[in-house]
């Protein structure tokens, strides 16, 4: 949990203001996001970026009016058209030396039909990423068939700021690592091949899948070429207010964000507890422990950033992590061991706009919940990748004043 989502809001505020393509300048996006909180609705979504420094390179009026790509019988159809109809099996990339984890993705695709994601990306032994993929392909899943795709009238491509190189003692390149943002808008089958369909994705429940396709650097200077898919549900809804694509944004119901919350909702091995004290002063930043166990019988091993804390009062939430820089803290655990980790709120409200930074919160009874993000090596996902396990526990009385 992190301020990345508010780059992406900024990024998005600026295409809709300057139209056409272009690079977004990072200081003033990065200003943005310092003034901006977590107040998000309609059809908005969130795309959650890895590293601060990451640059918007081609937004072609990604978020404009509802509506697809509608190509008549006689007009070119983008590649993309020839993915329908095809079973899933068909689409998804075999497993091979690239390992694509998908970090955060847009569960709710609203009016806009804009699905947006971030995938961690690890070439295995190579020496070198560049600085965006060659190509990506998204396509929309229903009862094991391509029933929509990208329809290419708008893209998004955020670029890494940082790349991990692994070196084993002796300085041998292990393999390489790096962050990257998507976002398609997606349109029907129904269309394909004659246009007489409709280009508007129904409301329901499908499966997204992203292919990427990499060229990397190989230690010896040579390149090579590789593709991994990741698939992830969605739900297509024509509701505006289910742009939110989870309970832990402002004024989400607090009966939302519990059930997400306790070891029923997140069937883990890892539990956390937090160590909240039972009262704060308002306008005083709220430090505490949260301690992190395994309960199973086997290790676990990978990384989280930031915890994230949230707030909730007469049943909504008014409180969401500031903007943190993220980092990778060590959250490997043996069977049964335990781990700390620090958490932190500036106890301040959901901001009011874009140039409010979000008030103290006023005296009052609270409810304070914790959320951690866990890439994992261990256990993999069931394609041999990282996987992925988004933690949300509490809530814990607070009384500030």
């Amino acid at each position: 949990m992190s301020g990345h989502d508010d780059l992406w809001d900024a990024a998005r505020d600026e295409a809709e203001r300057r139209g056409a393509a272009y690079e977004v300048p990072v200081e003033r996006v990065r200003a943005r996001v310092r003034r901006r909180r977590a107040a998000r609705a309609g059809a908005t979504g969130t795309l959650a970026l890895a590293t601060v420094g990451a640059v918007v390179v081609a937004v072609p009026q990604l978020l404009g009016a509802p509506g697809g790509t509608a190509v008549g019988s006689s007009g070119d159809w983008p590649a993309a058209f020839a993915r329908c109809g095809q079973p899933v099996d068909d689409v998804v990339a075999p497993p091979g030396r690239v390992e694509q984890t998908l970090l955060q993705a847009r569960d709710v695709v609203g009016p806009d039909r804009t699905w947006l994601g971030t995938t961690s990306t690890r070439v295995d032994g190579a020496a070198a990423l560049p600085d965006a993929f060659d190509d990506v392909e998204v396509v929309l899943v229903r009862d094991g068939v391509v029933v929509g795709v990208d329809g290419g009238d708008g893209r998004l491509v955020v670029s890494p700021g940082e790349t991990v190189i692994e070196r084993e003692r002796d300085g041998t390149v292990t393999g390489t690592t790096a962050v990257w943002g998507y976002g398609a808008r997606l349109v029907s089958c129904d269309q394909y091949p004659d246009g007489e369909g409709d280009p508007e994705v129904v409301a329901g429940d499908y499966e997204v899948v992203m292919t990427q396709t990499v060229t990397w650097t190989e230690p010896d200077g040579s390149t090579a070429t590789g593709r991994a898919s990741v698939t992830a549900p969605v739900r297509v809804s024509d509701d505006a207010a289910h742009g939110q694509d989870s309970p832990e944004t402002c004024g989400a119901p607090a009966s939302d964000l519990a059930a997400t919350a306790g070891p029923e909702a997140n069937p883990f091995a890892v539990t956390l507890d937090a160590d909240v004290p039972s009262t704060s002063a308002p306008g005083s930043p709220l430090r505490f422990t949260v301690t992190a166990t395994n309960e199973g019988t086997a290790a676990v091993t990978g990384a989280t950033g930031h915890l994230g804390v949230l707030l909730t009062r007469d049943g909504r939430v008014v409180g969401t992590p500031a903007p943190r820089e993220d980092v990778a803290l060590d959250a490997s655990l043996p069977a049964g061991a335990s781990r700390t980790f620090e958490a932190a709120s500036d106890l301040r409200g959901c901001a009011a706009s874009d140039a409010d930074a979000g008030a103290p919160l006023p005296p009052g009874e609270y409810e304070v919940w914790v959320t951690a993000d866990l890439v994992l090596t261990t256990p993999r996902g069931a394609d041999g990748a990282a996987s992925r396990e988004h933690l949300v526990y509490g809530p814990w009385p607070l009384r500030l004043g």
